[in-house]
């Protein structure tokens, strides 16, 4: 038998044994994926290209996101519209006034921005979108590699039926320790991990996990490892994972074991 640890920092005293109790409904014993739909704000306020700028800026000053989708008549998101697409115009009146007129040394999108009248100009497109079935950390990678902070939720027909941001996403992060270690035990007893019931431990605090497992392979331990380290709301692991057999090791040629 061998065993591998994860250098980590341990829960605060010992790992508690956890009662198995009866798998929910629709769980296949892999970790939970929390949907864009669970998180995002279903009604959000839009416009059209042709809304006006003034109509935009009321649309703003009351929306929950501090962004407007710009939508065609098939409600297909074609843009959005921001607070800092309007503030090109306030803050074009802060240069000095020879600077005011059309330049080629300011910058184009302060300069067509400044100019708009209606939504279509004032716009940012192309824009990105995350579809309602995607899961929130497909949805927090969008947004951390285009630094985004509201993303336009459409269905599979390109049609917008909410809105999410980043704090909404948080929500897939929000979970009791009760809830981590439910879902940590229901992963571990997977049929195919093939853990011993017996020496199966597991406890959490302030969502940091302590997990003590045997499997028959060293293969299904380090699966066991990958799989809990996915469970949203997880801050840490430490685990103490022991095996019967190593089936990771390449045979020498030649050689019997």
């Amino acid at each position: 038998m061998r065993a591998r640890t994860h250098a980590s920092t341990v829960c605060t005293g010992p790992p508690i044994m956890v009662q198995l109790q009866s798998q929910p409904p629709g769980r296949d014993g892999l970790p939970h994926r929390t949907l864009v739909g669970e998180l995002m704000t279903p009604k959000v306020t839009t416009v059209d290209p042709w809304t006006g700028f003034a109509q935009v800026v009321a649309a703003l000053r009351t929306h929950h996101h501090g962004l407007v989708p710009v939508v065609d008549d098939q409600r297909r998101v074609v843009g959005t519209v921001s607070a800092s697409n309007l503030l090109a115009r306030l803050a074009r009146q802060a240069l000095p006034s020879h600077l005011r007129v059309p330049d080629a040394r300011l910058p184009h999108a302060l300069r067509r921005r400044a100019a708009a009248v209606v939504a279509g100009e004032l716009m940012t497109a192309p824009v990105f979108t995350v579809s309602v079935d995607a899961t929130a950390a497909e949805a927090a990678r969008l947004a951390a590699r285009h630094h985004l902070h509201h993303i336009p939720v459409v269905d599979d027909q390109e049609h917008l039926v909410g809105m999410v941001c980043l704090c909404d996403l948080l929500g897939a992060l929000d979970r009791s320790d009760d809830a981590i270690r439910s879902e940590v035990l229901f992963i571990a007893v997977r049929q195919d991990l093939d853990v011993e019931r017996s020496t199966l431990l597991v406890d959490c605090q302030q969502g940091r996990v302590a997990l003590r497992a045997t499997t028959a392979r060293r293969s299904q331990a380090e699966t066991l490892r990958e799989r809990v380290l996915a469970v949203e709301g997880l801050a840490d692991l430490a685990d103490d994972l022991f095996w019967q057999t190593d089936d990771t090791r390449t045979p020498v040629p030649g050689h019997r074991p």
